[in-house]
């Protein structure tokens, strides 16, 4: 008999690239819909870690490769809002897919000024204070196979493909977070669950990278270029305790990025590390003594950057909930 399962997840994030909150994997049985849906905001921020590690403004970032950076005045905010839509199906009792649909809005508002700009020199500040997107993001698919399932383990491994489908605006610039959507990728992922000998205790570990592949992007002069973001790699290792409805967990967060190809590529290559805490309170943890007509679970988290290098510097705060019918 087929079952439905309708997964809804809210949530509030303050942080400018859309990277997951804490990353768990949930077994799907053969047959099974699991739907969900998340709402993220990112409010504007102005800060990035530069090149060398050390908070910089904003534009330092986006003029990473221009000698006439440091003449620039004035200030550069982005702010973020996100809709995105999941759908996963069980094929099998190990095999599961998952597509997720975005929808993005972006904005990017500049004060930046260069009294003795040149007209090239113009045009490009005058793209980055026009830089705004609004509609679909890219789709994601993503095909898993669990490898093994047992009392004290759970493992997970499978392939993410990222479909350039993201039309809205004007895909430009050839940093690690420039705006616009029309990437494309394939990757990999492993992901490891281990549950001690205590009840409600779990240990994870996620390695996921990714393969950019290359698409068509403007560079800030306007000119249409093929370009590749640089290959991405992930670690997320995280604990966690669900007991008596009452979840609170800790996450660490590895992510690295190598320098982009096509046209240019030097000294971009980007690193962030982040911890994050979450805790939240439902009725998940008695599933496993009974069936529930309406599980539910309510999570808060925080999330703070520790350090990086050509990324955006923001805090994160997340609020969550899930229903399951």
């Amino acid at each position: 008999m087929k079952q439905f399962l309708i997964t809804f997840v809210f949530a509030l994030i303050i942080i400018p690239a859309t990277l997951s909150a804490f990353e768990l994997e949930n077994r799907i049985p053969a047959s099974v819909w699991e739907l969900e849906m998340r709402f993220q905001y990112t409010p504007a921020y102005s800060r990035a870690f530069n090149g060398y590690g050390q908070e910089a403004p904003l534009q330092q970032l986006m003029l990473w490769d221009r000698s006439w950076r440091d003449s620039v005045e004035g200030e550069l905010q982005r702010q973020e809002q996100r809709l995105e839509f999941s759908i996963a199906y069980g094929l099998s009792e190990i095999w599961m897919i998952e597509a997720t649909v975005p929808l993005v809005q972006r904005k990017q508002t500049s004060t930046l000024n260069f009294a003795s700009a040149t007209s090239s020199q113009q045009i490009v500040l005058d793209n980055l204070a026009s830089e705004t997107q609004s509609g679909p993001g890219d789709i994601s698919v993503q095909i898993a196979k669990d490898l093994s399932a047992t009392t004290t383990w759970y493992n997970r491994g499978g392939f993410t493909l990222r479909l350039p489908t993201g039309t809205s605006g004007t895909p430009r610039g050839i940093a690690a977070n420039a705006i616009g959507e029309g990437h494309s990728s394939v990757g990999g992922f492993f992901h490891f669950n281990w549950f001690p000998l205590t009840h409600g205790l779990r240990n994870g570990i996620r390695l996921a990278a990714s393969n950019e592949l290359v698409t068509k992007r403007e560079t800030l002069e306007g000119e249409e270029v093929y370009y590749s973001a640089g290959h991405r790699a992930e670690i997320f290792y995280n604990w966690s305790i669900e007991r008596q409805n009452i979840f609170a967990g800790t996450e660490f967060h590895y992510f690295q990025q190598s320098e982009s190809k096509l046209p240019i590529g030097k000294s971009n290559a980007a690193f962030l590390k982040e911890i994050s805490f979450e805790f939240g309170y439902g009725n998940l943890s008695e599933l496993e003594q009974k069936s529930l007509s309406v599980p539910w679970q309510v999570r808060l988290g925080y999330t703070r950057p520790l350090a990086g290098q050509n990324t955006p510097v923001a805090n994160r705060l997340e609020l969550s909930s899930t229903f399951y019918f």
